[in-house]
């Protein structure tokens, strides 16, 4: 079957959409900072910040995968349905991380703790959702899988774990499993799937 560029852009366009909505969040925020940090005392946190960034990342290697769903030879309601989950999730994540800049002082570890429990549980239904793409899309388990394993891992013991030592160490292990990641599946276009 030949590949149909107009109906992948059609079936694409909106979870690029919510995907990008994630990106303007994170940037809106920072950018909101940005003009408001001569009125604003921001005590930073650095678990907080590599969060921030990671979600910054993720966003832009779920667009970059999304490439991949090109070659789905049968798309119906149900898969489109379940395509449009993962950016959902992220965005959310996303959202829930980004602290309400309406404070004169942001504390960015009480904030982070304070999510930590909705963040997580969203980001662990993202990375099951991530998991669980391929098999549902295109009948198969990804390549990518025990990373993406190993993340959702990470999401569900950082959603019932309060222990500062332990979000330490295991956002340094997602940076660290990112950068094989990233290395191994995404130097081309839809790898990361």
């Amino acid at each position: 079957m030949e590949f149909d560029y107009r109906a992948f852009i059609f079936i694409i366009t909106l979870a690029a959409v919510i995907n990008g909505l994630g990106l303007v969040r994170l940037l809106s925020a920072f950018a909101e900072y940005l003009r408001s940090r001569q009125r604003v005392e921001l005590a930073t946190y650095w678990v907080f910040e590599l969060w921030a960034l990671f979600q910054f990342l993720m966003h832009i290697l779920l667009w970059w995968s999304l490439w991949n769903m090109r070659d789905i030879e049968a798309f119906n309601f149900g898969k489109y349905l379940y395509l449009l989950t993962g950016p959902v999730l992220l965005y959310l994540g996303t959202s829930l991380l980004g602290p309400d800049q309406i404070e004169k002082r942001i504390d960015l570890r009480a904030h982070y703790f304070s999510v930590r429990a909705a963040f997580f549980t969203t980001m662990s239904l993202f990375w099951l959702w991530g998991l669980f793409s391929w098999p549902v899309m295109k009948g198969m388990i990804a390549p990518t899988a025990p990373i993406v394993a190993a993340n959702l891992c990470i999401a569900v013991t950082l959603r019932f774990t309060d222990n500062a030592k332990v979000h330490a160490a295991l956002v340094i292990a997602v940076w660290a499993i990112l950068i094989v990641f990233i290395t191994v599946f995404g130097m081309r276009l839809g790898e990361l799937g």
